[in-house]
């Protein structure tokens, strides 16, 4: 069950939504560290941590151990939404998981975007390649040098369900055709700080908004006060239409552009340093 210190004396209750790598996570070593006193600090004031990534299910698991994070998250870039069975009092969906989560997704499996990319995808096959494809050519290692992953969590990082993550090896001409060819063709195609995501019509906003309204709904539709973090371009549409949004300055691309002004924060420090700041800065507002 949501816990209900997360409703502050006016009725508002406080959600953080927050991308990893590149955020919560150092984007080079993974590394949680300089947020792990905060982490705890909201845990025990009661404002649940939200991790919206572009990462799987298998991934993030581990990573909620490591920070004692018992909330919902939303993996693939928000084709992927996850809630711990019981959390909220009321769920309409059944659960498709069979297990201890339930997953509100209705996105097609990782299956259909590989023969997708087969069929709409073949004047660029030279110029990209593929999780699966590298997996299956060259094992766990191919993803775990290009990604800086141990051999273990590039394992993880390949068991996706609802996506498939892109290598581009081309030009930027050629990846702008590339996204709006597949575009055109029905696909969403989302961009990280390193790779490009192939899914459905979902977006990390669209996935965000779905569990902002289940929280109204566990506290009879109360005021909920949401604030997004992220760092990269498959960020924007949470950084949007959350109430309050926190840009994650990177070493290795610019910030983001938003169409908001209003509640917005660029941080000055990189990763997690840059979250703690941020997150500091915005819990002051209360």
């Amino acid at each position: 069950m949501v816990n209900n210190n997360v409703l502050t004396k006016n009725g508002t209750q406080r959600i953080i939504f927050t991308d990893l790598d590149g955020s919560l996570l150092d984007h080079n070593t993974y590394s949680h560290e300089p947020a792990a006193l905060l982490l705890n600090k909201l845990e025990q004031i009661g404002i649940p941590v939200i991790p919206v990534s572009s990462k799987t299910a298998a991934e993030i698991l581990p990573l909620r151990e490591t920070i004692q994070n018992q909330h919902p998250f939303i993996t693939e870039n928000g084709a992927g939404i996850y809630v711990p069975s019981g959390y909220f009092s009321a769920m309409e969906k059944p659960d498709r998981s069979g297990g201890s989560l339930t997953n509100l997704s209705n996105s097609p499996t990782r299956e259909v975007w590989l023969k997708f990319l087969d069929l709409e995808a073949a004047e660029f096959k030279t110029e990209y390649q593929t999780f699966y494809t590298l997996y299956r050519q060259e094992g766990p290692e191919a993803i775990s040098r290009i990604t800086g992953l141990s051999v273990t969590n590039a394992i993880l990082a390949n068991q996706r369900e609802f996506s498939e993550t892109i290598v581009w090896l081309s030009t930027e001409s050629r990846k702008l055709a590339f996204i709006k060819t597949l575009s055109a063709q029905g696909a969403s195609i989302h961009e990280g700080g390193r790779f490009l995501s192939i899914t459905g019509p979902v977006d990390k906003g669209q996935a965000i908004q779905t569990l902002t309204e289940l929280y109204r709904r566990q506290n009879n539709n109360q005021h909920c006060e949401t604030l997004a973090i992220g760092d990269g371009k498959n960020d924007i549409a949470m950084l949007e239409v959350a109430d309050s949004a926190l840009i994650i300055r990177s070493p290795h691309h610019q910030p983001p552009h938003l169409q908001r002004s209003k509640n917005l924060t660029i941080s000055q420090k990189n990763g997690p340093k840059g979250w703690v700041s941020g997150v500091t800065k915005w819990l002051q507002t209360f």
